[in-house]
């Protein structure tokens, strides 16, 4: 593969881009697993509306099979998969900082589902050496809790999108994804953490990302425990296990990408996965701490829980 002009890893991939990536870390060139570069192209299949939104915009998909799929926000930027090791990039648009956005969201989450990866809408953070996942619907907390997790100095392992590998003996691993939290203006203010240290996040006027300052390791850790956070809860943040049976199909219902490409047999390949996951990990439900006071008692909880 042909070297460009900038040199990033995310994900575990070494990735080579024609255009800025911020806030990703820039490393050395080595084997590239991974190409991003502008290009334009039409779409060979019929676009369908989908249940992703970036930025207020909902966008479009299609696929020709596994290894060629496509993701639309147009007019603004559409983006082809291609055998997980090539992104291409349609936009016009002139804001850096607006196309790496869209390009380390859902458009990444392509690639990595052709890699094979496991992937839950979600954000995840390393306690000691092991994994801890939290998943729920928009609002429901994720970032802000992982927040206070790395204002305690925890490394983050990925916000907005966990992405899990299975090794041979079917035991799930998370991998870091890049330094960086995406936190609405009023967890910025609950858990004191310094705005001037932070940019603001082009797909929200109340949101800002902090990513300079945060804690995180490159290396895949051991998945440990899954957490469902539900509606927040001002008297007692109750935590109850979930059955394990019903656990593969609550996995499946936080797939961060289009139902499209859950098919025929990659529908059951996936489900699989998520069965192996659903039989050495346990996952809890757990209402939502009410307050950033009950934030920093869940904080110190699990930390016991994990040691």
């Amino acid at each position: 593969m042909e070297l460009s002009s900038h040199h990033y890893k995310a994900y575990g991939l070494s990735i080579d881009s024609d255009i800025l990536l911020p806030p990703l870390k820039t490393s050395k060139p080595t084997t590239v697993d991974l190409i991003v570069k502008r290009g334009q192209f039409l779409p060979s299949q019929p676009l369908e509306s989908t249940k992703v939104y970036r930025a207020g915009l909902n966008a479009r998909f299609a696929q020709n099979g596994p290894n060629c799929l496509w993701l639309d926000w147009s007019p603004l930027i559409s983006f082809m998969a291609v055998n997980g090791n090539e992104l291409i990039v349609d936009t016009t648009h002139p804001d850096q900082d607006l196309v790496a956005l869209f390009t380390l969201s859902e458009a990444l989450g392509l690639i990595l589902f052709q890699k094979d990866f496991f992937l839950l809408h979600g954000s995840a953070i390393q306690i000691n050496t092991k994994g801890v996942v939290f998943l729920g619907e928009p609002g429901a907390g994720k970032s802000t809790t992982v927040a206070a997790f790395a204002q305690q100095g925890y490394s983050i392992i990925s916000d907005d999108m966990v992405c899990i590998q299975l090794n041979e003996q079917g035991r799930p691993y998370l991998i870091p994804a890049f330094p960086q939290l995406k936190i609405w203006e009023d967890s910025v203010k609950g858990l004191q953490l310094h705005k001037e240290n932070m940019i603001l996040v082009r797909e929200g006027v109340n949101k800002f990302s902090w990513h300079d300052s945060i804690a995180f390791n490159e290396k895949a850790v051991p998945l440990e425990m899954i957490f469902v956070l539900n509606e927040a809860s001002d008297i007692v943040t109750s935590i109850h296990g979930h059955p394990q049976s019903q656990v593969p199909i609550e996995l499946l219902s936080y797939f961060p990408l289009p139902d499209g490409l859950l098919s025929g047999q990659v529908l059951k390949d996936y489900f699989k996965k998520s069965v192996t996951i659903a039989q050495t990990i346990p996952l809890y439900k757990m209402s939502r701490p009410g307050n950033f006071t009950k934030l920093y008692e869940f904080v110190s909880y699990l930390e016991k829980l994990i040691e």
